[in-house]
């Protein structure tokens, strides 16, 4: 027990607590209650309900994954979180965001972020990750319980609540992908089914003085800007050299591009997701309206990945922090050339993380990422060659700013 630090002044006492409280909730999708891979889970959020928050980054997505195969399967590495292609939010008419092949993006922040201590404990226990090259085991002819939070989704990612007062309702759309994709074994993707889905919800509901001062500060607009992706993919050719695509990004502010190829051929019991190749990479940078980014085109100097590394822990502002968790080269695979995804030393873990940002503030600041609206945006790497044709998945995280307008009660989104 630790000492209570007394003092003589009488006056100093804390105010008395706001009139709020903390509500758990659950939301069951609106298109059915079992569902196998390769389907799509649907929830529908509440609306119109008063003085009312979602607290995002303390709600998550439970379930139950049961194989019935016959044999044995395991997830990836970064368990179930891995098997989702596409996550959507739709608001009304508007998409606030359509995340694709988010299973890959997911693997190469869960990589640059997680530890392995993390994987084997809290991460297992969770969601079926682990820090070897495959994540939990599914016994044929069981089940195991699955909750996981919506990371990377911009209202998990954003530092406010999200009103769940607006007039139009959130719908949350995750398109999970194949059972031959996205797991380490055999199964088809009706020999998997999943139930008892619901999205576990905590909000925050506010008594009317306290609403009514938080609806005063905001001016009448409550506004939230948030990080989100958009996707591009590409291929590159066995044996090809270089790559020079044209991405589409169209954004007031790119913050960073990252960049993940994996094998194109799909084997079943092999990592597809997760396993990705450093191909040899020369250098690589992205053109902005004919101005490359960095100045200096990022180099994989004797293919041991110091400066690609060094490069990505400066995008994640962790390239001074020692203690920072990561398992990104767990076994010593960031730089493995290319595998096969068979076994651990056939699973690489290379990426590139492109930084865009000339600054960093996390409460925001008036110089931020590139601004590529009507401009032309191109990924350029040079390679020294690879034996069979890759996938080449590219990211554009940038900044969107979603405004509810008090007095109507609709909303607005600006990219």
């Amino acid at each position: 027990m630790s000492a209570t630090t007394k003092k003589l002044d009488y006056a100093d006492v804390p105010p008395r607590a706001s009139s709020s409280r903390a509500i758990r909730t659950e939301v069951v999708p609106s298109n059915g209650n079992s569902f196998n891979m390769n389907n799509t889970i649907i929830f529908d959020l509440p609306s119109n309900v008063s003085n009312t928050f979602w607290d995002a980054q303390s709600s998550y997505v439970r379930l139950n994954f049961a194989n019935g195969n016959g044999a044995a399967l395991n997830f990836e590495s970064g368990g179930f979180p891995a098997c989702i292609r596409r996550i959507e939010m739709l608001l009304g008419g508007q998409t606030l965001c359509s995340i694709d092949q988010y299973g890959v993006l997911y693997q190469m922040m869960f990589d640059l972020d997680a530890s392995q201590e993390f994987r084997d404990n809290a991460g297992k226990k969770l969601f079926g990750a682990a820090s070897g090259f495959e994540g939990e085991a599914v016994a044929n002819a069981t089940n195991v319980s699955v909750a996981f939070p919506l990371c990377l989704t911009p209202i998990v990612q954003s530092s406010k609540y999200w009103p769940l007062f607006g007039r139009e309702p959130l719908r949350i759309r995750i398109e999970l992908d194949t059972a031959a994709r996205s797991l380490n074994g055999a199964a088809s993707d009706t020999e998997i089914t999943i139930s008892e889905v619901a999205l576990v919800m905590y909000q925050l509901e506010l008594g009317n003085d306290v609403m009514s001062q938080v609806a005063s500060n905001s001016g009448g607009m409550f506004r939230l800007a948030m990080p989100t992706y958009q996707h591009h993919q590409t291929t590159l050719a066995a044996n090809a050299t270089s790559v020079a695509t044209t991405l589409g990004f169209s954004m007031s502010s790119l913050n960073r591009v990252l960049v993940a190829a994996r094998p194109q051929t799909v084997v079943a019991a092999n990592n597809f997701i997760g396993n990705r190749a450093q191909l040899g990479l020369v250098e690589a940078n992205v053109s902005i309206g004919g101005q490359k980014y960095p100045q200096i085109s990022i180099k994989d100097r004797t293919n041991n990945s110091a400066e690609v590394l060094a490069e990505a822990l400066i995008s994640q502002r962790a390239l001074l922090s020692y203690g920072h968790d990561s398992s990104i080269n767990s076994g010593g695979l960031f730089s493995l050339t290319s595998g096969d995804g068979s076994e651990a030393a056939q699973t690489g873990k290379f990426l590139l993380d492109i930084d865009l940002e000339s600054q960093f503030s996390p409460e925001g600041s008036l110089v931020a990422g590139i601004n590529c609206i009507g401009q032309v945006v191109q990924f350029e790497a040079t390679y020294a060659g690879n034996g069979a044709a890759h996938v080449i998945d590219i990211y554009g995280e940038h900044t969107i700013m979603a405004q509810l307008d008090m007095q109507s009660l609709t909303w607005s989104i600006a990219v």
